[in-house]
């Protein structure tokens, strides 16, 4: 598949300028609030071009932007993780400072100002906002939204660096790439919550380090009712907070309880029983009537045709093609 390929499609907008105000407004519009100190412009002006798309409220953008520009952001509570191919770049606050090689990723941090200076840079940038960050991590950890901070731009590891960046490029690959997958509310869900917590584990934050002392006991019929909810809801993007909600308990101590007492947990028991809804699709589907395989995936939340085979064929001991055939 091709780079255009995967930009393409009218969900795709495009924007290029050589105006230097112009390209500032687009940055201050579509990432991030910058105070400029200096900007070189090239031959050709300040030659941005890019390419960018909205996952309900996550923005995605690649951005090639020639000219020699030395700025400083201004704190935004969002989160922006930038992956740079290729150029130069260099982040600093205070005394700490991250030069960006092609292949790295950095973070603008969301809580601080920071001095940034680049050139003929070719990035893509990902905006996740406070508020998704903030409901991922209390559901993962149970720590607070006003005590979620991130400190550090660097990644916690190189190979979680080359995480965040193998989940953006499968994403872009499969969900941005369909805009009829991007309109589901089941799949953009479940998108938004991968990039929000692959970003909460890539980079260091209070929340790798919160500990629940008491996550509280789950009785069985809090767990019923957790269940039940999921039953009730299989065509939205639950949450473990919704699912906790649903409860009575904290989100938490119903992963906790999962785990303890299904071997599972909140977000696979879904997945389990949104596979569950595609068995009885596929033996109650006529395929002479058009009825497919990816149809009724796609219908349950599953975009990687060749993984839901594979899963299909490990819970039902045979492919979904056949049980569609017969």
């Amino acid at each position: 598949m091709t780079a255009g390929t995967v930009y393409s499609g009218p969900h795709w907008q495009r924007y290029a300028t050589t105006d230097t105000d112009q390209a500032h407004a687009f940055i201050r519009r579509s990432l991030i609030d910058v105070n400029v100190r200096f900007s070189g412009e090239g031959p050709d002006g300040a030659g941005l071009r890019t390419v960018f798309t909205q996952l309900d409220d996550v923005g995605v953008n690649r951005m090639h932007y020639s000219a020699r520009t030395q700025l400083q952001t201004a704190p935004a509570g969002d989160l922006i993780v930038t992956h740079m191919m290729s150029g130069r770049y260099a982040a600093a606050r205070g005394k700490d400072e991250y030069l960006l090689r092609p292949g790295d990723v950095v973070l603008i941090l969301p809580d601080h100002a920071v001095e940034v200076d680049f050139t003929d840079i070719d990035t893509f940038n990902v905006r996740l906002p406070r508020g998704l960050l903030e409901e991922v991590a209390s559901a993962q950890t149970g720590i607070s939204g006003a005590d979620l901070r991130f400190d550090s731009p660097r990644p916690v590891s190189a190979r979680l660096g080359r995480h965040w960046i193998q989940t953006v490029s499968y994403l872009t690959r499969t969900v941005l790439s369909d805009r009829a997958l991007m309109a589901n509310p089941l799949i953009a869900g479940q998108a938004r919550h991968l990039l929000a917590s692959t970003a909460l584990a890539v980079f260091p934050n209070t929340g790798l380090d919160a500990q629940l002392r008491h996550p509280g006991e789950v009785t069985s019929q809090a767990l019923r009712r957790a269940m039940a909810y999921v039953e009730e809801n299989t065509d939205r993007a639950l949450t473990v907070a919704e699912m906790a909600t649903a409860a009575g308990v904290r989100p938490r101590a119903l992963q906790l309880a999962f785990r303890r007492h299904r071997d599972t947990t909140p977000t696979q028991y879904a997945r389990r029983v949104r596979m569950e809804r595609a068995h009885r699709d596929l033996q109650a589907s006529d395929p002479t009537t058009g009825a497919t395989v990816a149809m009724i995936a796609t219908r349950w939340g599953f975009t990687h045709l060749g993984r839901f085979s594979t899963d299909y064929r490990a819970v039902y001991g045979t492919s979904p093609s056949h049980t569609l055939r017969t």
